[in-house]
């Protein structure tokens, strides 16, 4: 089953009958805003949602195409998004199958809405910046805030991790959480663009973010 509108060219199953509705309506409130934060007026291409309701070939499907990186896809890994020149599209497991993957057990309809958004603001991103490549800690810092996917912070890992993409989403989402408190649109729009730049802040960002928790744990005591 198909539903086409506005950039959005979305494929889904019976499985996903019960909120499809939910879907659309959550694309279409935070589409605009989100496109507006990168300063995107239109899309180069619409973006194809596909709602995969098997697991297993979910993954076998991604398996096969990254293995040529040695890379499998994670035991947590519940939707993913695909931005290049040839290209836009969002993979998202439906409800009851991501329940399958680790940690999503508890996963409610709200969750998928969430992750829905984190991978549309993934495409966002790499179109604004023309598709060149970014830190992990980064891009999931935006796609985190900008989903509404947290509403703790915490920042419980070493600099080593941010720099290495092995920290938990928590981590990420809180470093983007203190750019977005802390710093101007301008300033974030151009660590979006520029890896090196991006590069050579993380540390700081990194330390800064620190004391922004500790600081506001402190007020909260």
């Amino acid at each position: 089953m198909k539903i086409n509108f506005a950039h959005f060219d979305i494929e889904y199953t019976k499985k996903d009958e019960e909120y499809i509705e939910l879907v659309v309506q959550k694309l279409k409130e935070k589409n605009l805003e989100i496109m507006s934060f990168f300063n995107l007026e239109k899309l180069s291409k619409n973006i194809q949602i596909k709602f995969w309701d098997s697991l297993e070939e979910y993954r076998d499907y991604f398996n096969e195409r990254i293995k040529k990186y040695n890379k499998k896809v994670q035991d947590w890994e519940v939707g993913r998004s695909i931005n290049d020149q040839k290209e836009c599209r969002i993979e998202l497991l439906c409800l009851s199958e991501r329940k399958k993957c680790k940690g999503h057990a508890e996963d409610t309809i709200d969750d998928l809405l969430k992750v829905t958004i984190h991978e549309f603001t993934h495409i966002c991103h790499f179109e604004y910046n023309n598709h060149h490549p970014t830190m992990t800690w980064f891009t999931e810092a935006l796609a985190t805030n900008l989903s509404n996917q947290y509403d703790t912070i915490n920042i419980n890992c070493s600099l080593e991790d941010i720099l290495e993409g092995k920290a938990y989403y928590i981590h990420y989402y809180t470093m983007g959480k203190y750019l977005l408190d802390n710093y101007d649109k301008n300033y974030i729009l151009e660590l979006a663009k520029n890896k090196d730049l991006l590069e050579k802040e993380t540390e700081n960002i990194f330390i800064n973010t620190v004391e922004y928790v500790k600081t506001k744990q402190a007020k909260i005591k």
